[in-house]
């Protein structure tokens, strides 16, 4: 009897690390998805299409958001995080258009989500973060 319960037990455990592994890859395929976008963004502005810097911004404060809980999460250390981004990028590249924009929709969705239900600071950082980005993003080349 007892062994039944350690292997519900082991079970549980397992399920629980995978579905841990799955969020955390779904957080970095958002993070790989709106900074593919951001990329995107900030070309056209440093182009001369200075109307789409509110988007931008907005895109960036989106990334920020993911990046901030990851951050808050402790989640593993930056090399480590840096080449799971770039795998995550490379995933999000094969995608179709119409995939990638769906993901991308659905990640600022969950992201503006987030920043709504974020406290006062956490917003602020967030939105320092993303000024800064953008800065460092538009600088001439």
């Amino acid at each position: 009897m007892a062994s039944k319960h350690l292997v519900l037990f082991g079970a549980l455990l397992l399920a629980g690390a995978a579905q841990a592994r799955a969020a955390d890859s779904d957080k970095l395929q958002c993070v790989a998805a709106l900074r593919l976008h951001s990329n995107q963004l900030a070309g056209q502005v440093r182009a001369g299409d200075e109307a789409r810097k509110p988007e931008l911004l907005q895109v960036l404060r989106q990334g920020g958001a993911f990046v901030g809980e990851a951050w808050l999460d402790g989640l593993g250390n930056e090399d480590a995080a840096k080449a799971r981004l770039a795998q995550a990028e490379t995933e999000v590249r094969a995608l179709g258009a119409s995939q990638a924009g769906a993901l991308r929709s659905q990640c600022a969705a969950q992201a503006d989500a987030m920043i709504e239900h974020a406290p006062g600071w956490q917003r602020r950082v967030i939105d320092r973060f993303a000024q800064s980005r953008m800065d460092k993003m538009l600088k001439a080349h």
